[in-house]
């Protein structure tokens, strides 16, 4: 959906959850500023049984001079009701009447549920990154209005556990490119009005009795209903412990369950673990030490179900921890672990061998962006990967959107260069950033950022590129020279090392290797 799939409407109403938060507040506002710009009759709205109490939200509103206003009923039925942040017909969002209903947000959703008028995100880490882009879309930058940079950074900040479970490369890109736009000294207020005295008892209690299991090294912390962000307040104390090396602290809230994850260990990234825990039943991600998720109710009670043959009964405590305990346990007891490199890497070459197809790929040649000797960061749905660029850097774009980095003599061993344009396809175009100022461009913000889709021209391996490969059967880490990280595979995904260096092993995902191999 676009929002100009909106216009048709002569009277607007958008509505945000119950109580609502920084996100739904920014996402809103947003909103309401592009349909007063497009000449629409259009109100911002709340219901639920009390106003805005919090004292950061409150300010908010007051400093950024945000319209909303808490609704009890609607007089007037209008020609369109919005929701954002939400969904119609939840259990926290007042049932107000409209011609026509839509919703924006970025929760996991129904399908049979949802309106013809939707767009719903669930791997965002806000609303108001949605808001953002849909705004973009329309050839109206956010940017440019300092109250709507800093309500919807704010927003971002809020959702993010203060921009530590961020995973989504657009979130990324809003956040970069709104912090240099925004009330710096707005948002230093609202950063530092966040916690109540009550909030403080909260986190308190959490960390007071919190599960620990010796046996894995991880806690797990469970708090009162509160605001999301306290969790990140909970989980970065528990993980200065001593003996925890992952934590997980969770809240029970009307649409969901939300954690914070933290890791210090090396062996286990945070973003990978919540997405773990969370899969099948909700969603999770964000860094590799810091990380968030969360859990859909219905899906939990499914899988409370399956595991002891009985609903929870919405005991949403009991049925998380014990969900989360036994998730934990078949998490840190089922891996394997190997170092790229190494004498201990398994013998792939006994192992069937495959020929990479002659498909077209993407290249680049890192020059052609930036000078040799510039720390760069490439941005892709699997994250931020940091390189420095040398005069033989080559960036290699798979079909999917994924990017390698390769040197020139292996490049050109093992692909055909062409000068044609390449297309790169997938849901995120990646992009390169500046990890710190270049002298070239250290007053050129425009060069800061630069897309790789802009400069990519094809290149197709040569039928020579051949490997060794070995399906998974169980979850493996292996660590790569090239990374601070390791790369994770799956059942099912393949292990898979060059012929011409069996050593030199590395992870291939099951779709990728389906669509870039043939076995000989």
């Amino acid at each position: 959906m676009k929002l100009n799939d909106l216009l048709g409407f002569r009277s607007v109403v958008i509505q945000a959850h119950d109580n609502p938060d920084a996100d739904a507040i920014a996402s809103g506002y947003g909103l309401w500023l592009y349909f007063r710009l497009k000449g629409k009759k259009v109100r911002l709205i709340y219901g639920g049984s009390r106003p805005i109490q919090k004292s950061n939200l409150v300010l908010m509103v007051e400093k950024l001079q945000i319209p909303i206003e808490h609704a009890e009923a609607l007089h007037d039925e209008p020609d369109l009701l919005l929701t954002v942040d939400c969904q119609y017909g939840e259990r926290n969002v007042q049932k107000f009447n409209g011609k026509t209903i839509a919703v924006i947000d970025h929760h996991v959703a129904s399908a049979d549920k949802l309106p013809p008028l939707s767009e719903v995100r669930s791997t965002y880490g806000a609303c108001s990154t949605i808001i953002w882009d849909l705004l973009k879309e329309e050839g109206y930058d956010p940017a440019e209005n300092e109250e709507l940079a800093t309500a919807l950074y704010y927003g971002l900040f809020m959702d993010t556990g203060k921009l530590q479970e961020i995973h989504h490369p657009k979130d990324k890109d809003m956040r970069d490119a709104l912090e240099v736009r925004l009330n710096r000294a707005i948002l230093t207020i609202l950063q530092n009005s966040n916690l109540s005295e009550e909030e403080l008892k909260i986190a308190g209690k959490a960390m007071a009795d919190i599960d620990y299991h010796k046996s894995g090294h991880y806690a797990l912390a469970m708090a009162q209903r509160c605001d999301p962000n306290i969790l990140g307040v909970i989980s970065d104390a528990l993980i200065e412990v001593e003996g925890v090396g992952t934590c997980i602290s969770f809240c029970v809230l009307d649409d969901g369950i939300k954690l914070s994850v933290r890791s210090c260990e090396k062996e286990t990234r945070a973003d990978e673990l919540s997405a773990f825990v969370t899969a099948g039943i909700g969603s999770g991600g964000g860094h590799v030490r810091k990380s968030g998720g969360f859990i859909v109710k219905a899906l939990l009670d499914e899988e409370y179900k399956k595991r002891y043959g009985v609903s929870c009964d919405n005991d949403w405590n009991l049925a998380t921890q014990r969900i989360l305990s036994a998730r934990l346990d078949e998490y840190f007891a089922d891996q394997d672990f190997f170092y790229a490199g190494s004498d201990d890497v398994p013998d792939l070459t006994r192992e069937p061998i495959y020929e990479k197809r002659r498909l077209p790929q993407g290249y680049v040649k890192a020059t052609d962006m930036y000078p040799a000797g510039t720390y760069v960061s490439v941005r892709m749905l699997e994250g931020d990967i940091p390189f420095v660029v040398k005069e033989d850097t080559y960036f290699i774009i798979g079909i999917k959107g994924e990017v390698y980095k390769n040197d020139e003599a292996y490049f050109l061993a093992h692909n055909d260069a062409y000068q044609d344009p390449y297309k790169i396809v997938g849901e995120y175009a990646p992009t390169v950033h500046l990890a710190v100022n270049a002298t070239e461009f250290r007053d050129q913000a425009e060069a800061k950022t630069l897309s790789l889709q802009d400069f990519a021209k094809t290149c197709v391996p040569k039928s020579s590129s051949r490997i060794h490969a070995k399906q998974l059967t169980k979850r493996t880490k292996v660590f790569v020279p090239w990374s601070d990280s390791y790369m994770l595979g799956k059942p099912g995904d393949f292990l898979a090392a060059r012929k011409e260096n069996p050593k030199d092993i590395y992870i291939v995902a099951k779709d990728i290797m389906e669509m870039s191999y043939q076995m000989v």
